[in-house]
């Protein structure tokens, strides 16, 4: 039913909750997991940095993104299930509605109620309610039950 399905990652609870959850899906229907962690410029206008943002700040987010994606990696590979990963730039809720998904053929996105940026979240919106209003795919929310 789901051969590939999206897995939105932050680090936060909720984003570790979905990972679970995906998981198990996988696990069920023999699918691929793409793990995505997305490095957001969209606040950046300026600077020599990859995409407008300043050098120091988007290495600190590489570097925070990589952790992420290697954390969850290994929690992957110890469950048995296929995967493949991606650390993109730009801005969240389009890379992971529309861009990722249209590109990688992907039948499902599980994402998490919410992330870590709760400022970010108050000023311009969540993103995993920007996905569920505008995904063209299905879409699981999942609610860590500590959330952040």
């Amino acid at each position: 039913m789901y051969k590939n399905i999206l897995v939105p990652l932050d680090g936060s609870n909720n984003s570790r909750q979905a990972l679970q959850e995906a998981v198990t899906l996988a696990k069920q229907f023999d699918s691929t997991l793409s793990l995505v962690t997305v490095i957001n410029n969209t606040n950046f206008y300026y600077g020599t940095g990859a995409a407008g943002m300043p050098p120091r700040m988007y290495d600190d987010q590489k570097a925070m993104a990589n952790k992420i994606i290697d954390e969850a990696k290994k929690y992957v590979e110890a469950q048995g299930v296929k995967y493949e990963t991606s650390v993109d730039i730009g801005n969240p809720k389009n890379i992971i509605a529309h861009i990722y998904p249209g590109q990688h053929d992907i039948d499902l996105i599980v994402i998490g109620k919410s992330g870590v940026d709760a400022l970010n979240r108050l000023l311009i919106g969540s993103t995993t309610a920007y996905v569920v209003r505008n995904a063209t795919r299905k879409v699981l929310v999942v609610n860590a039950k500590d959330s952040d």
